[in-house]
């Protein structure tokens, strides 16, 4: 995200193998002592027992290519995101990582597939802020605090609110003063349940305004309302909208993000213009099943966070309307625990439910 574009330093890889002490160490040594069972064996078969199993995990991951699931079809933002980062994944770790598409439930098979896999760091997948709300949204069966341990963020999208350009407001203060005055008879639109579909509500909330919501059943049926006239405000990605900017129909009022966007360095943002909690982004998530070993999701940390710093990568996926974002699985862990949090209280303060 535009708004959150500081990368955190990426945790390096573990060695496999750190001498005698180490060995014994991961066989389960404390303060120096050796566990029951390698005990009884003596001290060299212990360590070849014991402290060499212990180093299983990591001496032999990768076994086999990388399973990469993304939630959505070729060309959604999890699958750009995916393809951009596997091929240079596969291109330094010499280790194959192959991108599978599985849509469908909004997201739901592809996380519940992951979910249910073995945690052995050979299945992975890119999830996003969309199937955190769909979480709370709808019932499913994956729970991302739950069945999930995050490799890392890789990468966010802000938020803009638009106006066709023959509109009469130019500014979001322009904007719900229209609305107050006119209470009722402006509109917005979004697929019912997605972050533009919440950050117009939390918007109409905080500014005390009267506006409606128009459900759309895709994004593209949404811009083509706005740029047609039957729609007055449009909350779209940030990517997405600056393609009409560029062609001179919509201008934007305001971007989500706690920076200003990159392309559009004059807008400023909801947080700035005094609605914060409108302050809505999509993050994305590289997660395995959570009982995957640490030193295997330490090892995938170290692969995709150095594929995350690469310039070329950056460039590309800044071009696709994400921020290049990477951090440690600790990192990851705590925002996403604070994102499902945050969406839970927003969904429920909304009443907003799909059956």
């Amino acid at each position: 995200m535009r708004d959150a574009s500081d990368d955190f330093a990426g945790m390096s890889r573990l060695p496999l193998l750190h001498g005698v002490g180490a060995s014994l160490r991961k066989a389960g040594m404390v303060n120096g002592g050796t566990p029951p069972a390698c005990r009884a064996l003596g001290p060299v078969l212990a360590l070849m027992a014991c402290g060499f199993a212990a180093n299983g995990h990591a001496q032999a991951y990768p076994r086999k290519p990388i399973t990469f699931v993304v939630p959505y079809g070729p060309g959604s933002g999890n699958d750009v995101i995916a393809r951009i980062l596997q091929r240079k994944v596969t291109d330094n770790w010499g280790q194959g990582v192959v991108v599978v598409n599985r849509p469908g439930a909004t997201g739901s098979i592809a996380l519940e597939t992951t979910a249910a896999a073995p945690p052995d760091g050979h299945t992975i997948v890119i999830g996003s802020s969309s199937q955190i709300v769909n979480q709370h949204l709808s019932k499913v069966r994956y729970d991302f605090a739950r069945d999930f341990v995050p490799v890392t963020l890789s990468g966010t999208s802000a938020y803009a609110v638009s106006v066709i350009k023959t509109f009469p407001a130019n500014s979001l203060k322009e904007l719900i003063a229209l609305a107050k005055a006119h209470p009722g008879k402006m509109n917005y639109t979004g697929t019912i349940g997605s972050i533009a579909h919440f950050m117009g509500w939390l918007i109409q909330r905080d500014a005390r305004i009267d506006i409606v919501m128009i459900p759309s059943k895709l994004a593209a049926e949404a811009e083509t309302d706005v740029l047609a006239g039957r729609i007055e405000i449009w909350i779209a990605t940030v990517s997405t909208s600056m393609r009409q900017v560029r062609a001179g129909k919509v201008k934007v009022l305001a971007v989500s993000g706690n920076q200003r966007s990159v392309e559009m360095p004059q807008v400023p943002t909801v947080t700035e213009l005094g609605y914060p909690r409108a302050n809505l982004v999509a993050n994305y998530y590289i997660m395995a099943p959570v009982a995957t070993p640490k030193p295997v999701i330490d090892t995938l940390n170290s692969e995709f966070v150095k594929a995350l710093g690469d310039k070329e990568v950056r460039a590309r996926l800044l071009a696709a309307g994400v921020d290049a974002t990477s951090g440690t699985p600790q990192e990851a862990a705590i925002m996403l625990k604070n994102e499902v949090n945050q969406w839970e209280k927003i969904v429920r303060d909304s009443g907003i439910r799909l059956e």
